[in-house]
């Protein structure tokens, strides 16, 4: 029998059940339709301290010589094929909560890399109070430079602008939570 596919959702925000949690629950719905196992996890709650930029990575048989949370995240994201990474767009980038975890992927890009995280899928959801589809550019570019980067292919990306009240997606969200189940269905 053939393994599962596995979609892991990054959950970004502080706020449960809200905006980007809203959309990651139509691509997840979508997704697993489409017969993928989803994983979600919730990064809000977790200590996920900042890279030290030491260059110790893997010197103690681990990814990173710090003891946070980090290590549970790094499992979940070995074992996904698709990775999204759903946030809330704060001053036009990554919430405070999800930063770490791209601050953090580098032990598994360079040379002494003991697991490899390039050739996965990814997907961008986000959501912010801010009305203008160009709030999004810089949180966009930089997703595209670190996919780029990881040697990840972009699956799709996803911004809603407008959606501040944490209510605004279930009520007048309808497109975008539309476009994440397909693009959950899709992948």
């Amino acid at each position: 029998m053939e393994e599962k596919k596995v979609v892991t959702v990054l959950l970004g925000s502080p706020r449960r059940g809200g905006n980007s949690d809203h959309l990651a629950d139509a691509l997840a719905k979508g997704a697993e339709e489409k017969g993928y196992e989803v994983r979600r996890v919730v990064l809000a709650g977790k200590k996920l301290n900042g890279c030290l930029d030491c260059r110790k990575c893997w010197s103690t048989g681990t990814p990173c010589i710090q003891r946070d949370d980090m290590a549970s995240v790094h499992e979940e994201m070995a074992k996904a094929d698709v990775l999204v990474f759903a946030t809330p767009l704060y001053f036009y980038s990554w919430s405070a909560q999800i930063k770490p975890v791209w601050d953090r992927l580098i032990p598994f890009f360079g040379d002494s890399a003991k697991v490899k995280f390039a050739g996965k899928r990814a997907v961008l959801l986000a959501a912010a109070g801010d009305t203008e589809e160009e709030a999004f550019a810089g949180l966009k570019e930089s997703f595209r430079l670190a996919c780029g980067f990881a040697k990840w292919k972009i699956s799709g990306m996803i911004c809603a602008p407008g959606m501040y009240p944490k209510t605004d997606m279930a009520e007048k969200g309808e497109k975008f939570l539309s476009e994440a189940y397909e693009l959950g269905r899709s992948l």
